[in-house]
């Protein structure tokens, strides 16, 4: 169930961190995704980009019929799903997908 209201996001991991995030429904926490560009995402094959004035608009990849852009770009330039950001697993490979999260604290 999705609140209506802010609320702590201490305990929200993922996909549903990163959608109460980004709309505003977590206590002092800002969205955790940054805009991705057209050419975002090198290794996602058979990407559908938009662009306008030479601009970033938007990519997508078709699957299944549908078209999706739920791509967090990784400080290393790859991408994973929304559903491993903020999921205190480490699977960008540089623990970018993990940096901005405050669900969960790191150890120096």
């Amino acid at each position: 169930i999705i609140p209506n209201s802010t609320r702590t996001c201490e305990h929200v991991f993922g996909e549903f961190y990163v959608y109460l995030s980004c709309t505003g429904r977590c206590f002092n926490i800002s969205c955790v995704l940054q805009p991705l560009r057209h050419d975002s995402c090198p290794h996602i094959p058979n990407k559908i980009s938009t662009l306008a004035k030479n601009s970033y608009l938007t990519f997508l990849i078709e699957q299944n019929g549908k078209y999706h852009n739920n791509f967090f770009q990784c400080e290393n330039e790859m991408c994973v799903g929304f559903d491993k950001v903020c999921n205190l697993v480490d699977d960008c490979g540089d623990k970018s997908d993990e940096k901005m999260c405050r669900n969960h604290f790191h150890c120096k």
